[in-house]
């Protein structure tokens, strides 16, 4: 019975709740355009993975199941806390795993989505740049065209004032 106890005592503190801080760090290129999200997280304490905290449970489960067959009413009381306590740890450890993938989800797509933003907007000023150029051609091709007739009318009149002055004579 005394090893019960010291074993419910251990487990009891194996599963002090831990306090958890979470940073996040948002990383900018030169335009100020997102380029990835950072969130790290730090632990105060304890920390079980989600499979020591199943084990724990199961652990948990067989003294409880121990104490029951021996009759032991305080030892079971004892077991049910640290099987309660091994519950909960392994729920917060199951929530935690759960949590980080989804932040690292998060933080892939809002990654993804700057990426699509910047492309999105890459090719809308690819898009006006070939506007823009090639409204300057037709410009160029109307200049040169006007230039071209500008210079046949005066070959054409200065051909023309040749042949004046030639009757003239």
């Amino acid at each position: 019975m005394k090893k019960l106890f010291v074993l419910a005592a251990v487990a009891g503190l194996a599963f002090v709740s831990c306090k958890t801080e979470t940073n996040k760090t948002v990383v900018t290129d030169g335009d100020n355009d997102t380029v990835a999200v950072v969130e790290t997280t730090s632990t105060d304490g304890v920390v079980l993975t989600e499979a020591e905290a199943k084990a724990k449970v199961d652990q948990a489960q067989k003294d409880l199941d121990e104490a029951i067959a021996k009759g032991d009413k305080a030892a079971e009381e004892a077991a049910r806390k640290t099987l309660d306590n091994a519950n909960v740890a392994w729920e917060n450890a199951k929530a935690a795993v759960s949590n980080a993938a989804q932040d690292v989800k998060e933080g892939v797509n809002d990654a993804a989505n700057a990426v699509d933003a910047k492309a999105k907007e890459v090719g809308n000023d690819i898009n006006n740049a070939a506007k823009d150029a090639k409204q300057d051609v037709k410009e160029a091709a109307q200049d040169a065209k006007e230039s071209v007739n500008k210079a046949a009318e005066d070959a054409k009149q200065g051909i023309n004032n040749t042949l004046e002055k030639a009757k003239i004579k």
